[in-house]
């Protein structure tokens, strides 16, 4: 069965999904993305004192850029302020509506890896970070990322970051180095892969997708039966190269139009999250197709 009419090109062609050889796509042109964008603009980045050498540093820095002693992440940092991949825009936890243009009630208080700021959920002593509100600042709310970039920023960090520029520090500070240097993995890890980094995002709106979470369309349904059972009677490569070029548009669909979902103001969250589960079967098709070999018996794991 093949998939990939011309609307379904369209979709695609319309909203691309990055890959490491596409440039970044431009943020959507909407009142309330420019509003946000040009607050984030006018305001400064808070700073803190380095604890070795009190040197002022902007709170996203670490190792300090005068003494070069490493400093701690704060926790609860969200993986696109870790990687940087978003503008600054330091706001507390209040609906856009109701956000005063008066910046100076605005609480300040952020962190990441030097690249960008998380926002600050309320004015309390306990550090709590709004990531929802942080991602409505960016394209899509997160979803949209240039991952060829991504991946620049996670190895500068990590040279940063690595263990040995500390060996003469003693082993609690090679253990931080080596903490902080997973936490830069694990954000590139997530945000390097379609299906991760749309169900990271649905978890921020605590709606992440369970493994027990299945698809209600019956039409959907048979149509992955049929291309499971297209890969059981295939006898040859050539078959199994064309079943996974007619999967491969069907993963490409499915990411635009988890784009779509997420590029919606408010972001459509129910939609998006039935569309990861979709990409979730279609992606274990893929690999299933990846593990192709002739007369081998082929398990789905979705």
């Amino acid at each position: 069965m093949r998939i990939g009419s011309a609307s379904t090109t369209a979709l695609v062609r319309r909203i691309p999904h990055l890959s490491s050889r596409q440039a970044p796509l431009q943020p959507p042109c909407n009142r309330a993305f420019a509003y946000r964008r040009c607050l984030a603009d006018s305001t400064s980045k808070p700073q803190r004192a380095c604890p070795s050498c009190q040197a002022h540093l902007p709170v996203t820095t670490t190792p300090c850029s005068e003494c070069q002693k490493l400093l701690p992440f704060p926790s609860g940092l969200s993986h696109h302020s870790i990687l940087g991949e978003r503008a600054p825009f330091p706001l507390p936890a209040t609906p856009f509506s109701a956000v005063s243009a008066d910046l100076s009630c605005v609480s300040l208080s952020l962190s990441s890896l030097g690249l960008s700021e998380p926002i600050l959920a309320d004015s309390s002593s306990s550090i709590t970070f709004d990531i929802p509100a942080e991602l409505s600042t960016i394209p899509s709310h997160g979803y949209v990322l240039d991952v060829r970039e991504a991946r620049n920023k996670m190895l500068h960090r990590q040279r940063e970051l690595h263990p040995d520029k500390f060996a003469s520090e003693g082993e609690v500070i090679v253990q931080l180095a080596r903490d902080l240097s997973g936490r830069v993995n694990e954000a590139y890890s997530v945000l390097a892969d379609p299906l991760k980094r749309a169900d990271y995002i649905l978890s921020v709106h605590s709606s992440a997708t369970e493994e027990s979470d299945s698809l209600d369309d019956p039409m959907l349904l048979a149509e992955i039966m049929e291309a499971r059972e297209d890969l059981e009677n295939a006898e040859t490569k050539d078959e199994v190269d064309r079943l996974g070029e007619e999967n491969q548009e069907r993963i490409e669909s499915t990411i635009a139009q988890i784009t779509e979902a997420f590029s919606q103001q408010p972001p459509d969250i129910v939609g998006a999250k039935g569309l990861a589960v979709q990409l979730r079967y279609w992606r274990g098709l893929e690999d299933a197709i990846r593990d192709w070999e002739p007369g081998k018996s082929q398990v789905m794991i979705h």
